[in-house]
């Protein structure tokens, strides 16, 4: 080896020694790229959440009790309704209930009692009565309700003029048309 050699080699041990024992550029780059990014995870997150929260959720004023309550009353007099008729009063009782109904469910409800329902009615003396017992909201929205009502029905006939009693709980959606609320389905369970 010759001495220029080794001059080189001493002046680069120290350099070596210095550039270890401080961090190097790279380093602390990332480190404050990783802070940053994380800082900035956090306020996005929590921008997001007071988006949302404040935002899109629902105005209380959509869904005050009393709209509600004009939902669940609309569902349980139409229940009523639409079980009850005498047989010599059906078709103005069928009609009363018509004006309660809308879309789909209207035009299969007054189907089915002009062709099934008063027909039998007149001709077996039937005479149904409903009665609710339970009712309450199960889904809200402005426009839109889900509400389940819980009906006694006491029929009778010309040949069992004992009534005969069942309970059955319906699941009905009524919808808001003007200042009404229609039922749109009908589902008993």
């Amino acid at each position: 080896m010759n001495v220029q050699a080794i001059e080189e080699l001493s002046q680069e041990i120290p350099e070596t020694a210095a550039e270890e024992s401080a961090p190097s550029k790279p380093r602390r780059n990332r480190a404050r790229n990783a802070l940053a990014l994380s800082v900035f995870l956090a306020v996005a997150a929590a921008s997001a959440w007071a988006y949302l929260f404040f935002v899109t959720r629902p105005a209380d004023d959509a869904i005050d009790q009393a709209s509600q309550q004009a939902a669940v009353d609309s569902a349980a007099s139409a229940a009523t309704a639409i079980l009850s008729y005498k047989s010599d009063t059906v078709d103005a009782d069928l009609d009363a209930a018509n004006s309660l109904v809308t879309g789909t469910f209207g035009d299969y409800y007054r189907t089915f009692t002009r062709d099934v329902v008063s027909p039998a009615a007149k001709e077996k003396k039937i005479s149904t009565s409903a009665t609710v017992v339970g009712k309450a909201i199960s889904d809200f929205s402005e426009d839109k309700a889900v509400v389940l009502v819980f009906v006694n029905q006491s029929t009778t006939t010309a040949e069992v003029t004992q009534p005969t009693t069942t309970t059955t709980t319906i699941r009905i959606e009524v919808e808001r048309h003007s200042s009404k609320w229609l039922v749109s389905k009908f589902d008993p369970a």
